[in-house]
């Protein structure tokens, strides 16, 4: 099937928007935490979220779709992200924004190789492998 000139310009003019408008978001985050860099409010910011500043200030460079691989494997695994503690979540979803994996990792999520190798190569391994293990327990 072929896609005609007037769609694929649409849809690449959307896709180009879209990107644009996700690094406004990205800019305006990481400004945002550049005026609380010589204030106290900055690592108190830090402290509550359980990292720190130097970790906040990464983390703001990410879109709000950093972690969706995340969210995409608890799903894999049956996992309700809904019923993991708050901070365990956090965690994850911090690991998952910070992975330089991402292309590997939905490579394998979206075709779903017989030779997966996700688990070695996951930071979230070890945490997600407790909470299934936690799961199962609870079934």
């Amino acid at each position: 099937m072929q896609t005609s000139a007037p769609n694929l310009f649409f849809e690449l003019t959307q896709r180009l928007i879209d990107a644009s408008k996700n690094w406004f978001r990205r800019r305006a985050s990481v400004n945002e935490i550049a005026t609380l860099e010589d204030s106290e409010e900055l690592s108190r910011i830090a402290h509550e979220l359980g990292i720190s500043a130097a970790e906040l200030r990464i983390l703001a460079n990410h879109d709000e779709k950093a972690a969706d691989l995340l969210y995409q494997r608890m799903d894999q695994l049956r996992l309700d992200r809904n019923h993991v503690d708050l901070a365990v979540l956090r965690d994850l979803q911090r690991c998952c924004s910070n992975c330089d994996l991402k292309q590997l990792c939905a490579h394998e999520l979206e075709d779903k190789p017989i030779g997966a190798t996700w688990p070695k190569y996951c930071p979230n391994e070890q945490t997600l492998a407790a909470l299934t293990s936690e799961s199962k327990r609870f079934e």
